[in-house]
């Protein structure tokens, strides 16, 4: 698409002629940018069959076509070619309303949609339906036309919600501008223009995956606040005001100052800065997120029963991505995940255990922490686990990883990249908006989640990859890296190797060859997932024990380890680890609702995975604490941090409904603790 500076060009009479210098000058691009940005425009309006750029001696004319043309010539398609879904148009008609200077009918809803009056009608009557659960209604007025009321906090949200879905279209992404331009062709770029400027006054560090929903959002709202002013409590005011950010919502609103008052919209304008901006360990503001992280952190490793042993690195990364997601979910501002549904399937036991652990951000918020932002904390936590992996390596070649969404949801890419490729230097992390501040000396190879042009040898990976996608990784990078290892032959490649030496039977073709082999090899390489035990094949009968003894904690967790011991799944040094572990750090194995999940480190005494369970009928005080009650132990003896992950998953599930585990903490022999083990895993 063409760089959006170019459109200070639009307003340009088509009869002046101006020079390259006074275009760069006007677009504030570099003269080569403006020479190869007017080539693209050309070639659109060629394309289109428009009149081309003209010119004279130094200086060059432009046709009308530019600017009545402009969302063609962007985008590289003809307006005609533009097709909203029903959703897209009930959000752009939204948004046209919420920024509307004139009475709005629906005439103006058909001529900006080409679409009949009967299907604006349709879509006003359902948009109607969906803005009542959020206490906004769209009324009309003869003498107003169409007018959104409500709370203007909900309506704001309801409007970021809607862009940051129809953002991710061209269709939609072109509904956005078309909104816009009528206003104005150039406010866009100047938000844009501004809005990095301030970014690089302040200082800021922004995510990048969010600007682009964030700059239409901001557009918007700029528009509707020249009309409709937003009331924060003066609580969050205070608050606010103490943000670093602050400084920057003030600097960025006073290039708006002929059109609103900043003063009145600074305290939203800051909120909207901290959803895109990372935590910054210098803003004594946000102190309180940096204990929320740390929290976070050690509820983690106390539901997985992991230890981080790059414990500061992952303070600060967790700080750095908790900070914008607690005011996306303190001020309702939605967060687009595509990934969610990936996460969930081939990291779903690590997603249930990071919900849980999400609970004091939970506290902090008073809201409920929605999937979309427990999955890229899932990403953190899954990519720091893949990273305590350790690797005797001979570096050979040095990799830069790219994901556009932040360094941190390129974790879990970069730790799987690592597994799959010993022998090469994945240290190297970055966005790809960041690429041209790298030396290219500094790495070999690019591995990236989205098509580059570049000359070093890149590698197209998805953020998360399924088995078959890692299989055919290593046979590339294998042949075209010369990676020393086993080069994984493809399945086109097996079969033509196989053909010249076999018969094949009446009916069997290449073809049916192919499909068999490829259903084989898929679930081939889902075995080694498959391999993470459930709890209930865990905890067995014979490693489930029930007493009336009256025990001391210590006691207890020696009584319950005992079956771990005898079937020489761990020594005596790792009962007196898990002991000591207690009387070391207090009584972080109590893990909530009487249930204690004593453990150690595998290195403390570990021969093989196991779990062993002891139900106690007199209450034990872990520490002599009445506030640690334990009925229920569970030792797990873990040989690393992974395995044991799909068990635990599933005992957050049981201690989290609150019938299942009500009837497990009364249950009084082995065999209705089994069946509800397992109906918890089903849960």
């Amino acid at each position: 698409m063409i760089d959006y500076r170019m459109s200070y060009l639009i307003d340009m009479s088509h009869k002046v002629g101006h020079s390259i210098q006074e275009l760069s000058e006007i677009t504030g691009l570099p003269t080569e940018t403006v020479i190869d940005q007017l080539g693209k425009i050309d070639e659109q309006l060629q394309k289109f069959s428009y009149e081309p750029i003209y010119r004279e001696e130094d200086k060059l004319y432009f046709p009308k076509q530019v600017a009545d043309k402009w969302l063609e010539l962007h985008f590289g398609k003809l307006e005609t070619e533009i097709f909203y879904s029903e959703y897209e148009r009930q959000a752009l008609l939204y948004l046209l309303t919420f920024t509307a200077d004139e009475d709005l009918s629906v005439f103006h809803y058909q001529e900006f949609f080409q679409v009949s009056k009967n299907t604006i009608l349709a879509d006003i009557k359902k948009l109607r339906e969906r803005l009542t659960k959020y206490q906004i209604k769209l009324d009309y007025s003869r003498k107003k036309g169409f007018y959104l009321s409500g709370r203007e906090e909900d309506i704001r949200i309801q409007a970021h919600q809607m862009i940051a879905k129809v953002v991710t279209s061209v269709s939609g992404k072109w509904g956005l501008k078309k909104g816009l331009v009528k206003y104005s062709r150039t406010f866009e770029a100047d938000v844009r223009s501004y809005l990095f400027e301030t970014i690089k006054a302040s200082e800021l560090v922004i995510v990048p995956s969010r600007i682009e929903e964030t700059i239409y959002f901001m557009v918007y709202v700029l528009r509707r606040a020249k009309s409709h002013s937003i009331k924060l409590d003066r609580q969050a005011k205070e608050r606010i005001k103490e943000l670093n950010a602050f400084h920057g919502s003030q600097l960025f609103l006073a290039k708006f100052s002929t059109i609103l008052d900043p003063e009145s919209e600074q305290f939203y304008f800051t909120l909207i800065f901290m959803t895109i901006t990372q935590g910054e360990i210098r803003d004594t503001a946000l102190e309180f997120l940096l204990e929320c992280a740390s929290q976070i952190i050690h509820e983690m490793e106390r539901l997985a029963a992991i230890e981080f042993k790059a414990y500061r690195k992952l303070l600060l990364d967790l700080f750095y991505h908790l900070v914008p997601a607690f005011f996306r979910i303190k001020y309702h501002f939605s967060l687009t995940n595509v990934l969610i549904e990936e996460i969930k399937e081939q990291y779903g036991e690590l997603f249930a255990l990071t919900k849980i652990a999400l609970h004091p951000l939970e506290m902090l918020t008073g809201q409920a922490i929605p999937d979309e932002e427990v999955g890229y904390f899932t990403i953190l936590f899954g990519g720091e686990i893949g990273n305590q992996r350790e690797l005797n390596r001979v570096i050979r070649y040095k990799a830069l990883v790219l994901c556009p969404s932040g360094i941190s949801s390129s974790l879990i890419m970069q730790s799987e990249l690592k597994e799959l490729f010993p022998t090469i230097d994945f240290s190297l992390t970055t966005t790809v908006d960041q690429l041209e501040s790298l030396a290219e000396s500094e790495y070999d190879v690019i591995f990236s989640s989205v098509p580059l042009n570049t000359q070093k040898k890149m590698y197209l990976v998805n953020p998360i990859m399924t088995q078959l996608e890692k299989n055919n990784l290593i046979r590339h990078v294998q042949e075209e890296l010369l990676i020393p290892g086993i080069v994984v032959p493809s399945i086109d490649e097996i079969i033509e190797t196989l053909l010249p030496y076999i018969e094949l039977k009446k009916g069997v073709t290449k073809e049916k060859i192919y499909r068999i082999l490829n259903r084989k090899m898929i679930k081939k390489l889902k075995v080694k997932e498959d391999e993470k035990p459930m709890l209930s094949e865990l905890l067995t009968k014979e490693m489930i024990q029930l007493t009336d003894k009256t025990l001391t904690w210590e006691e207890a967790i020696a009584y319950a380890a005992q079956p771990l011991k005898e079937q020489g799944k761990i020594t005596d040094n790792y009962i007196d680890a898990m002991i000591q572990k207690v009387k070391d750090y207090g009584a972080f194995i109590h893990i909530g609702k009487g249930i204690a999940l004593p453990h150690a480190r595998p290195e403390d005494g570990v021969k093989q995975l196991g779990m062993s369970l002891l139900k106690v009928e007199e209450p034990v005080l872990l520490l002599g604490d009445p506030k640690h009650e334990i009925t229920i132990f569970i030792c797990l003896a873990a040989v690393d941090n992974e395995m044991h992950l799909k068990a635990l998953a599933s005992l957050t599930k049981i201690l989290s409904n609150k019938e299942n585990l009500e009837k497990l903490l009364v249950a009084k022999d082995q065999e209705t603790i089994i069946q509800l083990l397992k109906e918890g895993e089903s849960l």
